[in-house]
């Protein structure tokens, strides 16, 4: 059998000292670049990888942040992992993922499988309302919540500023001229305009209050037949949508879409039925997902600045790992209307 290859192998291999390769390893520590990368060859070369429960023993650190997120089935998911990695990489740590599925489990169901996962903290994005005020996230290790439900103040939390967003987006297509603008991706379950305005958690609910906002703030009333329900997650419900939509003689002259995954469906949805976009109707998503620059055509989106998102739930996490006892934080990101092919030009900025 072959025997692991060590730090001192790599330390030997490269001609440092281990502390050297440890600095290296741990992305600490000020040497030359090209000290660093004779070191990052040795690693390569050798094939050394870190012994995590080793480490862990020893230190009582893993230097791995886990991501805990409702599977990959549509693009937002992958488009988080990807950020959350990115940075923790930046930061020192690597990352493992833990999986539930998007039928309604949520977390309660991997919560005991991430304690064997040997993370020194773990972002956990919420899919919906957390029971019992949000007791699950009493943990004996760090965690920082991300999405868009209530903490309850027992964890830091971030999310995106969905009511501020959807208002704006609305007004915009108000202000030149729309007045028939759908909504796809509604609750399943029918909702009272009370209900919506005075929501603080859920995505669709915020974010349909923001559609609310923009009619009520313009003193135009809200058609409620707009607010077509679907699974809002998936793009397969775009296309299903839009036939519902044209089988009730609805004909919107504007459609917000409340993700990406679901805009993109209805972009082909629509063109099916040989409706010109965005001559005939114009669309817009919500997450700037990468897929939405290359559809055809090219999504108007908004992008809720998922990289500041991630940025601020890692350095909070990692301020926990460290010791950091203070009060639960939340931080609510910006966002920016990017104004793809989808829709015409929009009049000049009114931010509401």
């Amino acid at each position: 059998m072959t025997s692991r290859v060590t730090i001192k192998d790599v330390a030997r291999h490269s001609g440092v000292s281990i502390k050297t390769v440890s600095n290296v390893i741990n992305g600490t520590g000020s040497m030359r670049d090209s000290t660093r990368k004779r070191v990052q060859e040795s690693i390569r070369e050798l094939g050394y990888m870190v012994n995590v429960s080793a480490r862990s023993l020893k230190t009582g650190a893993t230097k791995l942040i886990g991501l805990a997120i409702f599977d990959f089935s549509q693009p937002f998911a992958p488009y988080l992992a990807d950020k959350v990695i990115d940075i923790s990489r930046k930061h020192g740590y690597g990352t493992v993922i833990s999986t539930y599925g998007s039928d309604g489990s949520g977390l309660p169901v991997i919560m005991d499988e991430i304690t064997k996962l040997s993370a020194d903290g773990w972002l956990l994005f919420s899919d919906q309302p957390l029971k019992n005020k949000g007791i699950i996230l009493d943990q004996p290790y760090p965690i920082v919540l991300a999405g868009d439900y209530e903490s309850y103040d027992r964890v830091d939390w971030v999310t995106m500023p969905n009511t501020r967003a959807i208002r704006y987006v609305t007004g915009r297509l108000l202000d030149m001229g729309c007045r028939h603008i759908a909504v796809f991706g509604a609750p399943e379950k029918p909702k009272t305009r009370n209900e919506y305005m005075c929501a603080t958690e859920g995505t669709q609910e915020l974010r349909i209050r923001g559609y609310i906002e923009a009619f009520e703030e313009r003193g135009l009333s809200v058609d409620w037949r707009m607010l077509l329900p679907k699974d809002w997650m998936e793009g397969v419900s775009g296309v299903q949508v839009v036939t519902q939509m044209l089988s009730k003689g609805i004909r919107p002259d504007a459609i917000i879409c409340l993700t990406d995954a679901m805009a993109l469906g209805t972009l082909h949805g629509l063109q099916n039925e040989g409706i010109r976009i965005p001559e005939d109707v114009q669309v817009v998503g919500f997450d700037d997902v990468p897929e939405s620059s290359y559809s055809t055509p090219s999504l108007t989106t908004i992008d809720p600045s998922l990289n500041d998102y991630v940025e601020h739930a890692i350095d909070m996490l990692i301020e926990r790992i460290n010791g950091y006892k203070g009060k639960p934080r939340t931080f609510v990101t910006d966002f920016q209307l990017v104004e793809r092919d989808s829709t015409l030009t929009f009049p000049k900025d009114k931010r509401l």
